[in-house]
């Protein structure tokens, strides 16, 4: 089941830090250097629900093509810091 990131205004942006750091290799403090929004971090955690449902590549591939608008910041700068 997919975590619920969808109430980040619920939490401060520390404690969301926290939260998505469970569901991803980065620890807290580097998803507060990499992504200092609480909006940014609510669509890296949309992203990781995409990434880690149980949906098959293709839907996968078709959610990040109707979300890319509001997940493709997130993507640059994951991509930024991991590959260049």
């Amino acid at each position: 089941m997919p975590y619920n990131f969808s109430k980040p205004a619920e939490v401060t942006n520390e404690q969301f830090a926290d939260e998505l750091a469970k569901y991803s290799p980065l620890k807290a403090e580097e998803l507060n250097k990499l992504l200092p929004n609480k909006i940014d971090k609510k669509h890296f955690g949309d992203l990781i629900n995409i990434v880690n449902s149980s949906a098959s590549q293709q839907k996968k591939l078709a959610s990040l093509t109707d979300n890319i608008g509001e997940l493709g910041g997130v993507v640059i700068k994951l991509l930024t810091k991991y590959l260049v």
